[in-house]
């Protein structure tokens, strides 16, 4: 984070490993190979699984909101996490995200989403409206696209094949910040916040 800004883009969420990262590079360039020019994807190291997205924050607002998130981060255990398919938000007929499915242990993970965002809106921050549900975002057709456009990426989108089933454990809560620049979004971790369970 820089301190020269007013306002930060912020979101929290968890990481996931290498092996699964590799596995999304590989389902996106057999997407992109067949829309090359149609999608904004998600840097590699950009890859993860938001817990809660703020947007964009008073910068003097970030500490504290870190600060919150220490004893969420303590009082959470580490579980596994796995790749579950690909899909679309909202459906294959007009796709505007596209993303991975997360499996394995999604109690744990729905807990600590949880009490993060109840560790955030007690800091004044608004709630989420819409449930929980995890994925992990691997890119967005571009607003040009037609319909008909939109509808051909969601069929390619549905005949790929999904990546194996990898697991990962999952041991830190990130706060991390997001800048938007013409070539895509770049993504940076802020705090780390290891659990303690």
């Amino acid at each position: 984070m820089t301190a020269d800004r007013d306002t930060v883009r912020i979101f929290v969420a968890v990481g996931i490993s290498g092996e699964a990262r590799e596995l999304l590079v590989d389902a996106v360039q057999r997407i992109s190979s067949e829309v090359p020019n149609g999608i904004q994807w998600v840097r590699p190291e950009g890859m993860h699984l938001t817990l809660k997205f703020l947007g964009n924050i008073p910068a003097p607002r970030l500490p504290p909101l870190v600060e919150c998130l220490k004893p969420v981060a303590e009082a959470a255990r580490p579980f596994s996490l796995e790749l579950a398919g690909l899909g679309m938000f909202p459906n294959r007929r007009v796709p505007r995200v596209l993303w991975a499915g997360a499996d394995g242990d999604l109690e744990v993970l729905a807990e600590l989403q949880r009490a993060s965002e109840s560790a955030i809106t007690a800091l004044g921050h608004p709630a989420e409206g819409r449930p929980f549900r995890p994925h992990i975002t691997l890119g967005r057709p571009r607003r040009s696209l037609s319909d008909t456009q939109r509808a051909r990426v969601g069929e390619i989108v549905s005949r790929t094949s999904p990546p194996s089933a990898v697991r990962w454990t999952v041991t830190s809560l990130e706060v991390m910040e997001t800048e938007l620049h013409p070539t895509g979004a770049r993504h940076t971790i802020v705090v780390s916040h290891d659990f303690g369970g």
